[in-house]
């Protein structure tokens, strides 16, 4: 599952999950969220992705910033 889906599944905005994974800035958050295939999209460092995994006890996983090939 991706942190955007997961964030739509829970009706949280981009600044409410930011503040759960003690993001700086929803910019950020929104950032993870775009598809990989964006221009903008990032993804999470190591410390926010384990984070990221915690918050949702293993719903999205590392290997979900990346499309299957």
């Amino acid at each position: 599952m991706t942190l955007n889906e997961y964030r739509n599944l829970r009706g949280w905005t981009y600044s409410e999950l930011a503040r759960m994974v003690g993001a700086p800035h929803a910019t950020i958050v929104r950032r993870w969220c775009l598809p990989e295939d964006q221009p903008h999209h990032k993804k999470p460092s190591a410390r926010y992705l384990s984070r990221i995994m915690k918050m949702t006890d293993g719903a999205v996983t590392a290997n979900d910033f990346y499309r299957s090939v």
